[in-house]
């Protein structure tokens, strides 16, 4: 069958120090096997470095040979590198280690070959740190020791590096092969470290919030303590110079210090996740803060946040599962603490988020977990005109619990969601499932499921009041079966019955009038109903339900179960609402294909999906022909499903895999900025007239007028363009070869 799974976002973008240019106008990420080269100022993506088979463990932008080029390394020992200007591979080694925990250049003299300090772990199962020279090949041991793989290290130009485990600071000199070391008390660990650029000075943060300079590094090892953070420190970072540090923790704040003034400091707070790694350019002008949600934010030296790089936000949850935008044709979830995002998966960039919560994050305590407003449950109606939103905070000690029912109205003008009505305490407990009406009225309507075993239906209305005139949602009915708590929702597809389970008993209800439509129960199957879905099409008659272990079919026709199959530990099932199609994922990640009116399975996966990463939600997504009942299923709709690594994946028809060809432009042509604004090719419908013999000095001035006349808002940054400018007016002579 011609299906396949491919990659679609999320994969982590910091687990790894981002790189700068020498320039300071790029940064390089990494993420899985890959490279991505991004402008510093707009955030734009400007090429992918691709060729790496395994996951990149290290890389390094330096200037080799006069030319900027990209090294990186993977886990089993390919090493590449690419000349950026170019955007071309000009070495390959693989090293005869394999299965590397870390990699950073310690030299860059191309002719004598590139060497690099590398980590590995040996059969003893200790971490070994050895030189490497990449040309030649050799490895020589500079140390070894017994730490996990739990341990933080970074490298000195200035030929030593730094090692730190647990309440264990290592020193080591490169040149002259000599160590020194530092322990602590058992109750302070080490959690980062820093090296000088340019002299034998290191920093570390520990658990306690502190953090310490260590001078003399290789003698008496003198301490300085600065200490502003309540949590541990979790990245450090010299200036460019050295005269300056940074530091940042889980108080979601950056901290700037001034050696020569202790007790100054300037700080960058309110980022929306805890900061991972600090990295600043060589000139000083940009910082880049790698924080927990999968973003690289990039500072300027006063602290002011002028760009974002940023793809599939990583949540600390999912439990709203996926949706499907129809304006945006994106895919939404949860995002940041209090956040959804809208995620676009075909070009893998993120549109934006809304916040939902409209709170500060509150962080965490040393010896106390803080609990912030999530968002737990949404949905969207099926035009996209309406977004209902459910946030709640667990009740702790001394904190009350929240529930908090929201629903926002997209504003057509300003293309954003804005709220409409926010209803407290909807239920007398937690919201557990929402769903709206999938019909296209002024009667919209949307259901709740609360923990407080009921369900309650909304309405929409006209509302007129001293404040404002629009539409609000008000309760209309609320209804229950005997105290039996529920959980599932579905709607019919013409949107005049839903579904919903009470423990073992299947249910139907009208939503104009509450009232209980059928009650369905097998006298041999009592396991409690989980999941409710109703089927599409020529099947809306079909009502399919699944508990833990199995999925049976309902013929609400006859109030017949029509068949029913046993299977190991259902977590999902997920139905397509523009065909007939659905899907069952269980825990160990097999996949079922099925359709509500037979019990054979139209696709079965066992080995298509990776069986060590849990889903944690999955939805169909309609593609351009989810209306053509002859095509099949994989075809007409997309199956996306997301992990609990924040990993989000598509079943699909396999396609070609897309290559990057980058585009040499002809010198002998017009290569000036003018010549992007224009069009390439003019189609003339009318007769020509008499053409105009331009002389020489007359092109610049045509070429100059062209600029003068496109529109404002598509030119772009004069201090790009002044030397094509300048360039368009200069005469231009031939020489004749003599």
């Amino acid at each position: 069958m011609d299906i396949s799974v491919n990659f679609k976002g999320g994969s982590s973008f910091i687990k790894l120090e981002p790189v700068f240019s020498t320039n300071g106008e790029n940064i390089f990420v990494s993420s899985r096997n890959s490279l991505f080269e991004y402008n510093t100022r707009t955030g734009k993506l400007i090429y992918e470095y691709k060729g790496l088979k395994s996951n990149v463990i290290g890389f390094n932008c330096a200037l080799i040979d006069d030319f900027e080029c990209l090294i990186a390394c993977s886990e089993d020992g390919q090493v590449i590198v690419w000349k950026v200007v170019f955007k071309v591979k000009i070495h390959e080694w693989q090293l005869t280690k394999s299965n590397l925990r870390s990699f950073d250049l310690i030299s860059f003299q191309s002719e004598k070959g590139l060497e690099a300090l590398v980590s590995f772990k040996n059969k003893n199962e200790k971490i070994l740190f050895a030189v490497t020279n990449l040309k030649k090949g050799g490895i020589k041991t500079l140390l070894k020791v017994s730490i996990s793989d739990n341990y933080a290290m970074d490298v000195s130009l200035n030929k030593y590096f730094s090692l730190v485990h647990q309440n264990t600071v290592h020193f080591v000199n490169l040149e002259s092969k000599t160590m020194s070391k530092y322990t602590m008390s058992r109750n302070r660990t080490f959690t980062c470290v820093a090296c000088h650029p340019n002299e034998q000075v290191v920093l570390t943060g520990d658990n306690t919030g502190r953090v310490v300079v260590w001078q003399d590094i290789f003698n008496k090892q003198t301490q300085a303590v600065f200490h502003w953070h309540n949590l541990p420190v979790t990245c450090l970072a010299f200036s460019a110079s050295g005269s300056n540090f940074y530091s940042g923790g889980n108080e979601c704040v950056l901290v700037k210090w001034q050696f020569d003034r202790p007790n100054f400091k300037q700080f960058l707070p309110r980022l929306p996740a805890e900061l991972r790694h600090i990295t600043v350019s060589e000139n000083n002008a940009y910082l880049a803060v790698a924080t927990s949600d999968n973003a690289i934010r990039i500072i300027d030296s006063r602290l002011n946040q002028i760009n974002l790089i940023q793809n599939l936000v990583f949540g600390r949850q999912f439990e709203s599962g996926i949706h499907f935008d129809p304006i945006t044709r994106s895919l939404v979830l949860n995002g940041n603490t209090g956040c959804v995002q809208f995620y676009s998966p075909n070009d893998m960039s993120l549109l934006y988020n809304i916040d939902i919560v409209g709170q500060n994050k509150v962080t965490d305590e040393r010896e106390t977990k803080m609990e912030n407003t999530e968002v737990r449950k949404l949905a969207l109606s099926k035009t996209g005109k309406w977004l209902a939103t459910v946030e709640d905070r667990n009740g702790e000690k001394n904190v009350c619990e929240e529930v908090r029912l929201k629903f926002w109205q997209f504003n057509t003008e300003k293309q954003i969601y804005e709220l409409s009505t926010s209803i407290e305490y909807p239920h007398e407990r937690k919201i557990s499932n929402i769903a709206f009406q999938p019909v296209v009225n002024e009667n919209l309507k949307c259901v709740t499921i609360g923990d407080d075993k009921k369900f309650k239906i909304w309405q929409v209305t006209e509302s007129t009041n001293i404040y404002k005139t629009g539409l609000v949602w008000k309760c209309l009915s609320i209804g229950f079966y005997r105290h039996l708590p529920c959980k599932s929702l579905s709607f019919s597809a013409d949107g005049s019955l839903f579904a919903t389970a009470f423990e073992s008993i299947l249910t139907t209800w009208t939503p104009d009038s509450c009232e209980l439509k059928c009650s369905l129960v097998h006298p041999s199957y009592k396991g409690r109903i989980k999941h409710v879905n109703f089927g599409q099409g020529n099947q809306c008659h079909l009502l399919v339900s699944a508990t833990q272990n199995q999925v049976s079919v309902w013929n609400l026709l006859s109030l017949c179960m029509i068949w029913t199959v046993q299977l190991n530990e259902i977590n999902l099932l997920v139905a397509d609402l523009l065909s007939t199609y659905m899907a069952v994922i269980c825990r160990d990640n097999k996949l079922f294909i099925f359709e509500p009116s037979n019990a054979t399975a139209l696709f079965t996966s066992d080995n298509l999906l990776n069986k060590k990463d849990k889903i944690v939600a999955a939805a169909f997504i309609p593609g351009k022909y989810s209306h053509d009942s002859r095509l099949k299923w994989y075809e007409r709709s997309t199956l996306y499903y997301i992990t609990e690594k924040n990993e989000l994946y598509s079943i699909s028809k396999s396609e070609e895999p897309f290559e990057y060809v980058e585009n040499i432009e002809d010198l002998s042509e017009d290569t000036s900025i003018f010549s992007k604004i224009k069009a390439a090719a003019i189609t003339q419908t009318r007769q020509e007239g008499y053409k105009n013999h331009l002389f020489e000095k007359d092109v610049g001035h045509k070429t100059f007028k062209e600029y003068l006349e496109a529109p404002l808002l598509t030119l772009a940054p004069v201090r790009l363009q002044a030397a094509s400018i300048l360039k368009s007016f200069i005469l231009q002579k031939e020489s004749v070869a003599t």
